[in-house]
């Protein structure tokens, strides 16, 4: 048998070498371009979410703030005028007077002005765009009050009320009291004796209602200082609270809030429902004040460096823009009702 030749011998399947083709330059940069878009584009998408998860977070605490701050104000204020067996003023001694004991002995008081415990016929007053309280002695919290904010004064007696026996009434050793009956109150401070002002009934009678009432005064005085518990800089509403000595104390009720204004409803046909909403400054003494509008501006802790508050806010007797800082901020309105308005 003849050879085929080597030629031939190839042609057949004899094996040959082979060669390895690999991905070429500009292939390679391709990719990698492809592959860089497409993680910018991730990381796009992260941080678009991350900065919209942030700023819903933000918004979620300032409206959580404001809800807070709404319902410690609601709380007070609907209570308004209460004063026990009866809530008309007219009817008790020392109203816009000077403390005195259930003997009629005078006592001192670090007050935040004038009579400002006993005018129980302003159940629910304050002032516009400015601090309501004596700058002396009863001073802001911090750098002092954020400017051109309300301030609201709410004066109430204390849902708890204190058995009618002396036994009693001498753990209020200090405190303001409301004592009351049905045609007639008196405002005195408690002694060590836990004495009963002897125009008023001294004990409860057993198996009927009773004929005299006696409740801790409370008077509430809500404004908005520059500093809070958080820091300086970071406003906080607060209020001055009265205490047993008798005496004032400041309380922060939240931080976060910037601004705070109030509006008064009036009632003028005696229907118990607001006929206008006047400022405080525009509030007549013989005005009846059946119910609040209260605005809060809400500010957030931190800066949002992706933002700027070039916003207007124009509410209550606020007009104001060109804030142009990095918080955010949200304004949370609310109307409500005071229980005891026919005072």
């Amino acid at each position: 048998m003849s050879r085929l030749p080597d030629w031939q011998n190839d042609r057949l399947g004899a094996p040959i070498a082979s060669h390895q083709l690999g991905v070429s330059l500009v292939e390679l940069l391709v990719a990698l371009v492809i592959g860089l878009v497409l993680m910018l584009g991730a990381v796009v998408v992260f941080v678009k979410a991350r900065d919209t998860y942030a700023s819903m977070d933000t918004n979620s605490r300032m409206q959580e703030t404001a809800r807070y701050a709404f319902s410690v104000i609601e709380t007070d204020a609907r209570m308004a005028g209460f004063l026990g067996l009866n809530s008309q003023p007219n009817l008790f001694t020392n109203v816009n007077a000077d403390l005195t004991d259930p003997a009629g002995t005078a006592v001192a008081m670090a007050g935040c002005g004038t009579n400002w415990a006993t005018a129980i016929d302003r159940p629910a007053t304050g002032t516009d765009a400015g601090y309501a309280l004596d700058s002396t002695n009863c001073p802001a919290f911090g750098a002092g009050a954020q400017p051109n904010t309300d301030t609201l004064i709410i004066r109430r007696a204390s849902s708890t009320r204190i058995p009618q026996l002396d036994t009693e009434l001498d753990d209020f050793e200090g405190n303001i009291l409301l004592a009351t009956s049905r045609a007639s109150g008196q405002i005195f401070v408690g002694d060590p004796d836990g004495t009963i002002p002897s125009n008023f009934a001294q004990s409860d009678p057993v198996g009927a209602p009773p004929a005299a009432d006696t409740r801790p005064l409370i008077v509430n005085a809500y404004y908005v200082s520059q500093d809070s518990s958080e820091g300086v800089g970071y406003p906080s509403l607060r209020r001055k609270v009265l205490q047993s000595g008798p005496t004032v104390v400041d309380q922060e009720v939240i931080p976060g809030v910037d601004d705070f204004q109030v509006q008064y409803g009036v009632d003028i046909d005696d229907d118990r429902n607001a006929d206008r909403y006047v400022n405080a400054s525009d509030l007549a003494t013989n005005d009846r004040v059946v119910a609040l509008r209260v605005w809060l501006r809400v500010r957030a802790r931190e800066r949002d460096v992706a933002f700027n508050d070039t916003a207007t806010y124009n509410y209550a007797n606020i007009n104001q823009s060109g804030i142009n800082d990095a918080f955010r901020r949200v304004v949370v309105m609310k109307t409500f009702q005071l229980r005891n308005s026919r005072a």
